[in-house]
């Protein structure tokens, strides 16, 4: 009798602890899940800082990790060393779900101006009109800047940095920025995704696995990306996640 109590129990507790683990670990994608998607509030994340309560120069309040403060901050200061008068300073940092979906659904709309409201707001196709506005901007759920990795510097303008202050800015980070564990994710040259930016860059040793996470994310919960409602349009867009998401510069990957 005792055997078969002794038996019963080790299976019960067998089964108890797959029960338990299968929770965590569904506690733990969801976690990840809201964090790759940008649906948390970085302004009471304890691992992310208000770059205002830094030295790092930016135009307004805005927040990104610890770990890419403490990176930028050594690259700021070096790059400060080699260019007494010129500046770099940061104009957009982390964005959340909501954040994203306001910058998207102006776009759409037209309230927001792209490069004028017409461009958008003349397009009857939904996907069309989509593709149009990812040239430059990110389906909620989908951006770099839900990470707290990814920020934009000075003028999010190609030009500026083809020639003076701009080319020397460019020019420095291609040429060191890896060093700090910093990449520019929207090269020249790639056959997919997003057009060149070469104002976004973006902090590799959290990056590239928060974009494995990302990937993991949309292979079990597409419909977090293609349910109607999510933002305008994402019923009929949302397919193109992946597309964007992945179509990056390799050092990125």
């Amino acid at each position: 009798m005792h055997n078969i109590i002794v038996f019963f129990l080790s299976i019960f507790l067998i089964i108890f602890s797959l029960i338990v683990t299968g929770k965590e670990t569904e506690i733990k994608m969801i976690s990840v899940s809201n964090y790759v998607t940008g649906r948390f509030d970085p302004t009471k994340h304890k691992n992310f800082i208000n770059l205002k309560k830094t030295t790092i120069p930016c135009t307004s309040e805005m927040y990104l990790r610890r770990e890419t403060v403490d990176s930028l901050k050594s690259l700021l200061n070096d790059f400060g060393k080699e260019n007494k008068k010129i500046r770099i300073y940061i104009v957009s940092a982390t964005r959340n779900f909501n954040s994203q979906k306001s910058i998207w659904d102006n776009k759409w709309t037209g309230k927001k101006k792209y490069p004028v409201a017409s461009d958008i707001v003349k397009i009857s196709d939904p996907l069309q009109k989509a593709t149009k506005i990812l040239e430059y901007s990110s389906m909620p759920g989908t951006s770099r800047h839900h990470w707290g990795t990814d920020f934009d510097i000075n003028q999010l303008n190609n030009s500026y940095y083809q020639k003076g202050e701009g080319k020397i800015i460019y020019n420095w980070l291609k040429k060191n920025a890896a060093k700090y564990g910093f990449a520019q994710p929207y090269t020249e040259g790639r056959l997919n995704g997003y057009k060149e930016e070469k104002w976004h860059w973006s902090y590799m040793p959290l990056s590239k696995q928060f974009l494995k996470d990302w990937n993991s994310v949309y292979n079990k919960n597409p419909e977090l990306f293609t349910k109607p409602g999510l933002f305008k349009g994402s019923d009929k867009s949302g397919h193109l996640s992946p597309i964007y998401v992945n179509s990056i510069n390799p050092d990125c990957k």
